[in-house]
């Protein structure tokens, strides 16, 4: 378990399959996380959930420190092959919990993490471009723009690109580790 200044990131646990379900059932999250149609999960999504969560190389639970509130989720899977040393962030949270900094500072400790404890060289990220919050974010803390996949997603009656991102290593720790 890891603490920021206002945040617990603590491994999965079983009980919080019913919070990831609601984060998975609301269609303003879906809408940011995905280019699959917005559409209630059933129940038996959740073995799907606990699956994603198990199979992360980092998986963070993230809860508000001061309240105990599940706000969401993130994780870096390190991706095939490991050689490449190259770690897929995302990250999740409930809409009620967006705009207050708790995305920064769990993508913020978590890539940093990832970086120092795991020894990846990058990482990356694929990001919807109507998710204008978190492409923002992740250019602040030190994403570039690596590619981009032109309509890819059909959403709310028009196109959207998907964005590729990615922080080297080196970039980190010159923004970060050298001051």
């Amino acid at each position: 378990m890891f603490t920021t200044e206002r945040l617990v990131l603590r491994g999965f646990e079983d009980n919080d399959l019913d919070d990831l379900l609601a984060l998975r059932n609301d269609a303003r999250v879906v809408r940011m996380l995905s280019a699959q149609p917005v559409a209630p999960r059933p129940t038996k999504y959740k073995e799907y959930l606990k699956t994603l969560a198990e199979n992360s190389t980092i998986g963070f639970t993230i809860i508000h420190k001061e309240t105990g509130q599940f706000i969401g989720q993130c994780s870096i899977k390190v991706a095939e092959p490991v050689k490449n040393r190259d770690g897929s962030f995302g990250i999740s949270m409930l809409p009620r919990f967006w705009g207050k900094g708790y995305g920064m500072e769990a993508t913020w400790f978590t890539v940093d993490h990832a970086f120092k404890a795991l020894g990846v060289q990058r990482v990356s990220l694929d990001v919807l471009e109507g998710n204008e919050a978190a492409i923002k974010l992740y250019k602040r803390i030190g994403f570039k723009e690596e590619g981009r996949k032109r309509r890819a997603n059909w959403v709310d009656g028009h196109w959207e690109d998907s964005l590729s991102m990615g922080v080297l290593d080196d970039e980190w720790a010159e923004m970060y580790w050298k001051r």
